[in-house]
């Protein structure tokens, strides 16, 4: 018997000038990317998809909690992404 995958929604909120990896003119940091996929569809997946390049590079977060590209997503889930910066 297959398993069938419902979809499910998210929003991607990118900080840090990720959303300069897109070609996406008009991105609206309040509003993010609001993406319909299939549910257990992994983090990696999903950035890949929208362009976003040196994925291992960036922190990712969803409820306040770090989460790793292998994470599956869930319906609803707020997917933060953030380039680390450093300085001095």
């Amino acid at each position: 018997m297959f398993w069938k995958r419902k979809n499910i929604f998210i929003r991607v909120q990118l900080y840090s000038g990720l959303h300069h990896e897109l070609n996406t003119p008009g991105y609206d940091p309040y509003k993010g990317i609001e993406l319909t996929i299939r549910d257990g569809t992994r983090l990696k997946e999903v950035l890949a998809g929208l362009g976003i390049r040196e994925l291992s590079s960036n922190a990712y977060f969803v409820g306040g909690r770090r989460i790793g590209l292998w994470t599956r997503l869930r319906d609803g889930n707020e997917v933060f992404c953030v380039k680390p910066g450093a300085g001095g």
